[in-house]
This record gives C-alpha cells, sequence and structure tokens, in this order.
C-alpha cells in the first residue's frame, strides 16, 4: 500500500511518499508501457478486457473490425501493450464508467485513455480525472490519464486538444488522437520527454495553428501537435494539465518527463519496500542504515541514467518515525529535463 502524508497517521503497512518540488522518492528503474483504452467496440461482451500488443495481437474477439482496431493501433505506435476495456457497442453511461474504473484499481498501467469527447461525456471525463487523483494521491497508484479537451489542472491528466491528418484523408479527432498521446506517453522511460515526437503516418494537422494560438494553447495546458513544411508531424511540448503553479508543485511539475520520473520513483519505491522490507528487517539503526544503502544505490543509477542530476548521498535521510514499525525517509532529488529551450545569443561584427 502507498499514498500521500501529511502526518503520520496512516494505518496499513506500506510505503507513504510526498512528492515536493525540490524532494522526490523513489527506488529501481521499472519497466513502462502498458495502455488500457475504454472503448466501445462493436463485438465481445461489456466489460470484458483484451491485451494487444506489439507482438501479439490475437487477443481480439471474433470479428473485430478494422474500425474497433484503429485507437488500438495508435496507442501501439508508442506503447508495448494496450489493454482495451469494452464499454459495449452503444453508448456508454457514467454508471458504466462507474464499474470500469473500479475494475481497473487492480490492473497495472501507465496510461490510461478515454477517447470520447463532446457534451455527453463531460461528467465522465469529470467522473475519470477525479479517480486518477484518488488513485495517485490516496492510493499511491501512479498512472496519468490523456482527455480530450478536459482542463484537468493536474500533473496526472494529460490534455489532448488538436487532431491530425494522415496521407489517406482520414482524420483523427483530438479525442481519437489522445490513443497515439497515451502510447508515446506510457512508452516513454524516465529519462526521455516527447517533445518533438514524431506522429508516425500523420502528415498534417487539424486545425492549423499560428504561433501564438499554439503559445496559447501550451500555457493553457493543452497537449497539441504542429508541421512542419516536410509534413512531418510532431508534438510541440510534452505537458499535462497543470496550470496553477505551487510553492509544492513548482511548473515543472507540468513537464511530463519529470512526471515520469516522480511517478517511476515512486512505483519502484513502493515494489522494493514491499517485497523486501516490510515485516523483512529490524527497525534499528542497522536495518534503517540498510534501507538507506538501498535508496542510495537506486538513485546513483538514476543518476547514471540522466533522470535525476546533483545526487549525493547526503540527499538520503532515513529516520525512526513516531509509531515502533514506521520509518520517516527524506530525499532530496532534482529531475532532469530536457533540453527544449534553447536562447541564443549571436555577435555580428
Amino acid at each position: 500500500m502507498g499514498g500521500t502524508w501529511t502526518s503520520q497517521n496512516k494505518i496499513l503497512p506500506g510505503a507513504y511518499i510526498n512528492f515536493l518540488t525540490n524532494a522526490p522518492l523513489s527506488i529501481t528503474p521499472g519497466d513502462r508501457g502498458i495502455v488500457v483504452l475504454l472503448q466501445e467496440m462493436s463485438v465481445g461482451a461489456k466489460g470484458e478486457m483484451y491485451k494487444i500488443s506489439t507482438t501479439d495481437t490475437s487477443k481480439y474477439p471474433e470479428g473485430t473490425t478494422s474500425t474497433d482496431k484503429l485507437l488500438a493501433n495508435e496507442v501501439l505506435k508508442g506503447a508495448k501493450t494496450v489493454i482495451i476495456y469494452n464499454l459495449g457497442e452503444v453508448a456508454h453511461t457514467e454508471a458504466e464508467i462507474t464499474v470500469a474504473l473500479n475494475t481497473l484499481k487492480t490492473e497495472i498501467f501507465n496510461t490510461l485513455c478515454y477517447p470520447y469527447d463532446d457534451e455527453a461525456y463531460e461528467s465522465n471525463k469529470l467522473a475519470i480525472a477525479t479517480w486518477i487523483k484518488a488513485m495517485r494521491d490516496d492510493e499511491g497508484i501512479k498512472s496519468q490519464v490523456v482527455l480530450a479537451n478536459y482542463k484537468g489542472d493536474y500533473e496526472g491528466v494529460i490534455n489532448v486538444t488538436h487532431g491530425v491528418k494522415f496521407a489517406d484523408g482520414v482524420i483523427l479527432t483530438p479525442a481519437q488522437a489522445t490513443a497515439w498521446v497515451a502510447g508515446v506517453t506510457a512508452g516513454a522511460n524516465i529519462n526521455q520527454s516527447n517533445t518533438g515526437r514524431k506522429y508516425l503516418g500523420a502528415i498534417d494537422v487539424v486545425p492549423r495553428m499560428t504561433k501564438s494560438e499554439m503559445e496559447t494553447a501550451i500555457t493553457a495546458g493543452e497537449f497539441i501537435f504542429k508541421v512542419d513544411t516536410a509534413q512531418n508531424v510532431t508534438a510541440v511540448y510534452d505537458v499535462n494539465s497543470l496550470t496553477t503553479v505551487t510553492a509544492d508543485k513548482g511548473k515543472q511539475f507540468a513537464k511530463n518527463r519529470v512526471i515520469r520520473t516522480i511517478d517511476g520513483i515512486n512505483n519502484d519505491i513502493v515494489e522494493i519496500f514491499e517485497s523486501s522490507y516490510v515485516g523483512k528487517i529490524n527497525n534499528n539503526g542497522d536495518g534503517r542504515s540498510l534501507l538507506r544503502a538501498t535508496l542510495i544505490e537506486y538513485f546513483n543509477e538514476l543518476q547514471r541514467l540522466n533522470a535525476i542530476q546533483n545526487f549525493i548521498p547526503e540527499d538520503v535521510t532515513v529516520n525512526q518515525g513516531i509509531d515502533s514499525d514506521a520509518v520517516v525517509i527524506d530525499c532530496y532529488i532534482q529531475p532532469v529535463d530536457s533540453v527544449e529551450k534553447m536562447y541564443i545569443t549571436v555577435n555580428l561584427s
């Protein structure tokens, strides 16, 4: 079990982790690349799940159409695996979304995708965004959700507001483009950014945007695309929907690479703590020193991978908590961001 904490009042054993602007925590690079796609299907039963991967596409239900496969194919342009949750073949309700979310509480995934967007689905998007926040903040399950035209103002929500066009004339709406964004988000390593990531197969954006329009969109926490003169479509900026900056959440929390780093750190420390430490080591000086040494080893590996920087062993302390079976871990970690803005001065003489 895990989650965030403000006071040492937890009941269940687990790793309770706080991430503030300059103080994330972690434990060993995890394997990313799983997307859950909430999708209406023309075949199969409501509530079924189909696990499709880049190496095995045999798990579709019999009679699956190319239309049914469209979004999964977009996901797999960036992810290793897509788990399709079948919402049925007719317009789904908020009650059906609630059932799906309850089922997904025990699934392991990096990104959730909900590719629907009109007034009828606004309450569904709110329910999903609320659920992902509860999973991140209360349950310690660090995944993100990709929605279309939803001002989440939260690092766990990516807001896609732009569509793309393919060479055969097919146009994907922002809602459909969430599938590609979810795929590349899940598939990116903790030391990678999707800024400038090429959208394979796309030749144009819908609609075209001016520079000032793109700046406005990015400032509003929107995930958008651009096209160059060679018809290469790329992601403008790998940002999530967070726009409200606070002392605890600086502007770097709006960058998905940073979120992948701290989410990976959270998931890793929970996994290793629960598998190797809970109930297995003494909560004394020697036991806490062993846990601290493991943390230092992990952070050194993250630094080698250029996921964090400026780390030294003194940045980790492990102390006795208030309860006899509790420990308090303080870590001071600086995630590495990608070079995405270059300010150049040219002197001519």
